[in-house]
């Protein structure tokens, strides 16, 4: 089957319908039908379905199946292309990457700044999103490496490189009327009865049974997607977040920082691959960087994966 038929098929579900892919993959409404025909009869199975009277395309359950499998397929000649070009210029393309949302900020800053540096060649794709999205575009091969601030939950699916521990942390507005005038690295719970607090909503969980245990009921004012929007609501001086902060990361001098002592739980976030896919030389070329550079604790075999990737 003709990859160009995989794309514009890619384009109808992305547009919305006929009309909007044929104007931007700049073919004719009635050749993309064709096409579009072609992989039905193909694969025989109706893959797309238009309402009477409306524009719109709805996706079977067959073309929702070969959606992603299209995407996958399309992924694999781009990426081809892009180690081909690597190999004649060095280290050149695009790294895509899926990030948790609350990891991007420090992520960038830590590791894709200096590998830019030291590769400008290279431009990356960065997907910030829920850890449900990172492991379809895992599995899709949209990107090669995410960054997740949950446990994996899919060791079938998916090989942990690297582990980088956190702990829960309390954090205040500088000069805030909640922070009080302790110089106290860390604080207990029960410190934080009365103050609002804004909770990324990966801990939320973890901070209720910590608070049950121990018979405290903490005063909640908000429940966040990301920890970024925790924060804001610290500079507003509204309370204190409650979120996961690696040992040594600033946040800015907004923001103490205070450790919460009694909470007794296993925060880190990883690095992870499609277990058994090999990396593209660009993204083995970063792994390598990473594990020579980062903070983060090695799981995987190096010289394994290094060989795996280079077959």
């Amino acid at each position: 089957m003709d990859l160009e038929n995989y794309r514009n098929f890619l384009a109808v579900i992305e547009t919305g319908s006929l009309t909007g892919a044929a104007e931007y993959v700049h073919v004719a409404q009635p050749a993309l039908s064709k096409q579009i025909r072609a992989l039905e009869n193909f694969y025989d199975a109706k893959l797309l379905i238009t309402e009477r009277g409306s524009r719109k395309v709805i996706l079977t359950e067959a073309g929702r199946l070969l959606y992603q499998k299209a995407k996958y397929i399309c992924s694999l000649e781009d990426l081809a292309k892009e180690e081909i070009i690597s190999t004649q210029r060095g280290a050149a393309g695009t790294l895509r990457i899926s990030v948790a949302n609350s990891r991007s900020a420090s992520f960038v800053k830590n590791s894709l700044r200096p590998f830019s540096e030291l590769y400008p060649e290279v431009s990356f794709e960065i997907f910030e999103t829920s850890f449900y999205e990172q492991s379809q575009q895992l599995l899709n091969g949209i990107t090669e490496i995410g960054v997740l601030s949950t446990p994996i939950g899919q060791e079938d699916n998916f090989e942990e490189l690297f582990r980088r521990d956190e702990y829960l942390a309390a954090v205040f507005r500088d000069g805030s009327q909640w922070h009080g005038n302790s110089r106290r690295k860390g604080l207990n719970l029960s410190d934080l009865r009365n103050v609002p607090l804004c909770v990324s909503s990966g801990c939320h969980a973890i901070l209720r049974k910590a608070c049950d245990k121990i018979g405290f009921h903490p005063k909640i004012l908000s429940i966040n997607t990301t920890r970024h929007t925790a924060l804001q609501w610290v500079l507003a001086d509204c309370g204190a977040a409650v979120v996961p902060v690696e040992p040594g990361e600033e946040l800015g001098e907004a923001y103490h920082i205070k450790k919460i002592l009694d909470v007794d739980t296993e925060l880190y976030k990883s690095v992870v691959k499609v277990k058994g896919r090999p990396l593209s030389p660009l993204a083995l070329k970063f792994i390598q960087f990473y594990n020579e550079n980062s903070n983060s604790r090695r799981l995987c075999d190096m010289r394994r994966l290094e060989t795996e990737s280079r077959i």
